[in-house]
């Protein structure tokens, strides 16, 4: 028999009794290097290209592993409820009900 777990609570999910979701994430680094001011016929693309390489010398801190990643979690129902609220882990701020006076 298969057992599944809450990635995040660790809790065992049994599937012939509840529902497991699965959350897919994907991560994908992107550089974007086109501009506006590259379409035009007088610019200087030497510069652009100068530019250019060292956004990317920038990038060599990272791994190789950072620019790409998928992932896949189990989730009970309740962890995923908690997770669809506030999937980027924001802090949530309350409003405080302050009376009209």
């Amino acid at each position: 028999m298969i057992r599944y777990s809450c990635d995040r609570c660790k809790r065992d999910i049994l599937p012939c009794e509840e529902l497991r979701f699965i959350v897919k994430l994907e991560i994908e680094a992107q550089l974007d290097i086109t501009s506006e001011a590259t379409l035009e016929d007088d610019h200087d693309h030497l510069t652009d290209l100068d530019q250019m390489l060292g956004r990317m010398e920038e990038c060599e801190e990272f791994g190789e592993s950072d620019f790409y990643q998928k992932r896949s979690f189990d989730l009970c129902p309740e962890c995923y409820r908690q997770f669809a609220k506030n999937p980027l882990g924001k802090d949530i701020h309350v409003p405080l009900g302050f009376s009209k006076n």
